[in-house]
């Protein structure tokens, strides 16, 4: 896994929007007897080999499917393409069985020596091989039967497996074609195809005939009663939305907070809500004052009400008080209950625990002093994140309610990442999106680059990476958060919440926790 999608990759990543393609989608008829679903997306694609590109969408989504997908509350992990799989009792192997008959879109065999070829083809030149470099070894037993062979049980790596990067990509294909070619129409096992794409404008998909699935859930349903589905790229956000009630497309993706009261009231638009797979948080400088002053980082963190600034924000933002959100795997909802009342807003219980700091407004000017020093923090917000964009000020506001002096500074993303490597900074706005909880790995340990670090998180952090059982995993990541509060290096505040919406025809519509886009009972009319 790659450190630079740890930290802020507020993807965009989309977007987090990972949709399922052991669900499908569907719209209504255009032109004739053909079946078109249109979907609005804001960003054209980088190309169609999940190998080659940096960041994936709706369009790869619809042309992969994934070996195993998880369940839509992300708490069981299930077969999706595969068969079925097993894993060994030291989860060192996993053993896939594949559909029979499988093939590619274009009618190549896809037996168990391709999907080792794609694989290792993913190790070689996708930017995200750090996922399963785990994998040690693919035995092919026979035709349909594979096995991984593992250094290390890596139960998070199912979230690589179960995403559209971990797709399956027609090796022979595309050294045939050549990697430019292929990159414009790769060779694929999803429920659709290319048919052809036009620059700056669309992407046309077409049913793949050679699609199959062992799947009783998705097989002959959702996005294989349609045809095509037409993928627009609309860049301005506005015009999705116009579109949309316009009915000129079917599904608008990327939905912007300004435009979600409108469709809410528009009686023929549905919307459909979402939060983001990972936590928006405040982190900490610990070695210098104020910040070195545990009881300081304590009053911010009872100092914020997070309930107040969500609704401050349209409630576009869900409140968040522990680190792993509800549509990431270790998730509890336990846990974050516990959190949330152990936490709640109690500025009382903030200026106490400034003033056991040294801290008192002895001049009456609203702000808290120590030794004639007023408590000034400087707050790095980015400018390219609208959420931490919009929250800066209310947590300015909040936090001088209990005494205490918020500077905002405005930088990018990239530029605040780099403050934080380099340990200048105060306090900023940070993000962290990933399906599963390991991601708080590559940000809390050294792995993160960031000079903090703290043995009991590192060793809570490291145990959950190995760990197969899925309840003991969430325990121990339950140990890591609670270590997190006892030091309190960073403070948590709330998932980003997306939106996308339809029109009032389209019926069945489904999304997931993280984000997926299920189809399977979609209709139209």
């Amino acid at each position: 896994m790659k450190i630079k999608r740890a930290i802020a990759l507020i993807l965009v990543f989309a977007v987090v929007l990972s949709f399922s393609a052991c669900g499908g989608g569907g719209n209504d008829s255009e032109g004739g007897d053909t079946k078109t679903l249109v979907i609005a997306i804001q960003d054209e694609i980088e190309g169609t080999d999940i190998h080659q590109i940096g960041w994936e969408n709706v369009v790869h989504q619809l042309l992969y499917s994934p070996l195993v997908t998880f369940s839509e509350d992300m708490s069981t992990l299930n077969p999706c393409f595969a068969e079925s799989y097993t894993e060994s009792e030291d989860g060192k192997e996993i053993t896939f069985v594949l559909p029979e008959d499988a093939k590619f879109s274009n009618g190549d065999a896809l037996d168990a020596e391709a999907v080792k070829a794609s694989f290792e083809r993913m190790k070689e030149i996708s930017q995200y091989s750090g996922d399963i470099e785990a994998i040690t070894d693919i035995e092919v037993i026979d035709e349909r039967t594979f096995k991984f062979i593992l250094s290390e049980p890596a139960p998070y790596m199912y979230a690589s497996l179960a995403s559209t990067y971990g797709g399956l990509v027609d090796v022979a294909a595309a050294e045939e074609m050549g990697d430019d070619e292929f990159n414009r129409a790769a060779v694929t096992n999803g429920p659709f195809m290319v048919k052809e794409w036009k620059a700056g404008s669309e992407i046309v998909l077409e049913k793949n005939p050679n699609f199959v699935t062992s799947n009783p859930e998705v097989e002959n349903q959702g996005v294989l009663n349609f045809d095509q589905v037409i993928v627009r790229f609309i860049p301005d956000e506005f015009t999705r939305v116009s579109e949309l009630e316009a009915g000129n497309v079917d599904i608008a993706y990327d939905i912007p907070t300004s435009s979600v009261k409108s469709i809410t009231e528009n009686d023929s638009l549905e919307a459909y809500f979402y939060e983001q797979a990972g936590s928006t948080y405040m982190m900490c400088q610990t070695v210098d004052a104020p910040l070195n002053d545990q009881k300081v980082r304590e009053a911010i963190n009872v100092g914020i009400d997070r309930e107040a600034l969500a609704s401050a924000l349209d409630d576009q933002v869900a409140p968040l008080y522990g680190f792993i959100s509800k549509a990431q795997t270790g998730y509890s909802a336990d846990k974050e209950a516990e959190y949330a009342e152990k936490y709640a807003y109690n500025p009382d219980k903030a200026k106490e625990l400034l003033k056991e700091a040294g801290y008192e407004d002895t001049d009456g000017d609203g702000i808290v002093e120590k030794n004639g020093t007023p408590l000034t923090i400087e707050y790095c917000s980015p400018t390219d994140k609208a959420s931490n964009k919009a929250a800066a000020p209310v947590i300015q506001s909040q936090l001088k309610e209990i005494g205490i002096d918020v500077q905002i500074v405005e930088y990018e993303a990239a530029y605040i990442k780099q403050l934080q490597k380099e340990n200048d900074f105060q306090m900023m706005a940070r993000s962290y999106v990933w399906s599963d909880a390991d991601i708080m790995y590559y940000v809390f340990t050294e792995a993160s680059g960031y000079p903090w670090n703290d043995p009991t998180v590192t060793d809570a952090l490291v145990a959950a990476r190995y760990e197969t059982d899925p309840e003991a995993r969430v325990e121990k990541y339950e140990v890591a958060q609670d270590a997190l509060f006892a030091k309190l290096p960073a403070i948590s505040m709330f998932a980003d919440k997306y939106c996308i919406a339809t029109t009032d025809e389209v019926k069945g519509f489904k999304v997931t926790n993280d984000g997926r886009s299920i189809f399977n009972d979609v209709t139209k009319g």
